[in-house]
């Protein structure tokens, strides 16, 4: 059985033809969710900003049933361990509040616990080498500062965004374009669980809402709602994470960006935001830079990694064999590159370069990633 608290604010959720702004509008004027659910007259949703005669028919008409949805609702999100947080909720994130179509009901997997600086971290679904390991190594690293990264599961940027917070032992928070009966994308099943224990799944969408391509625009409000800034680290020039970076800016939020390569599609749309006057990421201390006194000051010091080093000593670099030395001198582009034009340029047969690269891969110089390509890791400035 429904929790009487929630009945109204579910009623309201599910009624078709009512978003979250044609909601605030009928609340700022009636006031009560219960009576705005069951009881208001076709005149009186007309009243509503948006609404038209025949969309007021239709939502009244639609009432029919409306009570088992909102149990069936229930019962989905019990079985599920959701979180169900009404506009009302003391738990309610703040930083959504003030939007103008802020969700009226958010399901949440996990804890989204107030007072936690949090960043966005977005990019292409075609991410390339070099954007996965940016994404992984800053995530990580703002992680190690007590940051929350905040993305939207989806393929490419977002997952490697997740994963490096979750490697550097942080919180994550992923904002799905979905109900929770989907998982999407399925690959990250896993992930998605990992990112429940230790952060949270947050959704605006009634549990059974399938991936449509249109959920993903509009949950990108929230992603860039629920962060101090966004960072864009991948995105061509008509990426979806420039609408993100377009809500953070709409939302007095910093927006910033990770150049690639010149000739990169990837990058096009970070060189964009660039241009335009989006900071410019290198390392984390140009995010923290960026960020105000307020949440700099809440950042934690940096974890210690493994035993201190003297300050005065430099960590001792891999020790290469000449075959090593000679295929990772090969790798002057931050982009992947396959196996076979490294063959084209080395002057000795697969099977020594097979076995250079295995030595590279094992001393940490380069990262194999699928199809046969490969990609260098940026140098230590430490």
């Amino acid at each position: 059985m429904t929790p009487e608290r929630l009945t109204g604010w579910l009623a309201i959720h599910l009624l078709p033809g009512v978003g979250p702004l044609t909601a605030h509008r009928a609340l700022a004027l009636y006031g009560d969710p219960h009576e705005i659910a069951f009881r208001l007259p076709p005149s009186a949703w007309n009243e509503v900003p948006g609404v038209d005669a025949e969309a007021a028919r239709g939502i009244v008409s639609s009432r029919v049933g409306l009570m088992r949805r909102i149990d069936a609702e229930w019962d989905a999100s019990v079985r599920r361990d959701l979180h169900i947080l009404t506009r009302d909720d003391p738990e309610y994130p703040s930083m959504l509040a003030a939007l103008p179509d802020a969700p009226i009901v958010l399901y949440v997997k996990g804890r989204l616990a107030e007072g936690r600086v949090r960043i966005a971290m977005v990019g292409s679904r075609r991410a390339t080498g070099y954007g996965r390991h940016v994404a992984r190594g800053l995530a990580a690293d703002l992680a190690d500062l007590g940051v929350e990264i905040v993305s939207g599961g989806a393929r490419g940027i977002d997952t490697f965004a997740h994963r490096g917070a979750l490697e550097g032992g942080g919180r994550t928070v992923a904002v799905l374009g979905c109900g929770f009966a989907h998982t999407y994308p399925p690959e990250n099943d896993d992930l998605f669980e990992a990112i429940a224990g230790s952060g949270a799944i947050v959704s605006e969408f009634p549990i059974d809402t399938a991936p449509l391509p249109e959920n993903f625009p509009r949950r990108n409000r929230l992603i860039s709602a629920l962060s101090a800034a966004t960072i864009v680290v991948e995105a061509t020039a008509k990426s979806g994470s420039l609408i993100t970076a377009g809500h953070a800016l709409e939302q007095g939020r910093e927006v910033m960006a990770v150049p690639g390569p010149i000739t990169s599609e990837q990058s096009r749309g970070c060189h964009a935001l660039i241009q335009q006057g989006a900071k410019l990421v290198q390392t984390v201390e140009d995010v923290v830079s960026e960020l105000s006194p307020m949440y700099r000051d809440a950042l934690s010091a940096p974890r210690e990694r493994g035993p201190a080093v003297p300050a005065a000593a430099d960590p001792a670099p891999p020790v290469l064999s000449a075959d090593e030395s000679a295929v990772l001198a090969l790798f002057d582009d931050p982009r992947p590159i396959h196996v076979d034009r490294l063959a084209e340029s080395a002057t000795f047969g697969m099977a020594r370069l097979q076995a250079a690269l295995f030595g590279l891969a094992l001393r940490g110089c380069v990262d194999p990633l699928a199809g046969g390509y490969y990609v260098a890791r940026p140098k230590s400035t430490a």
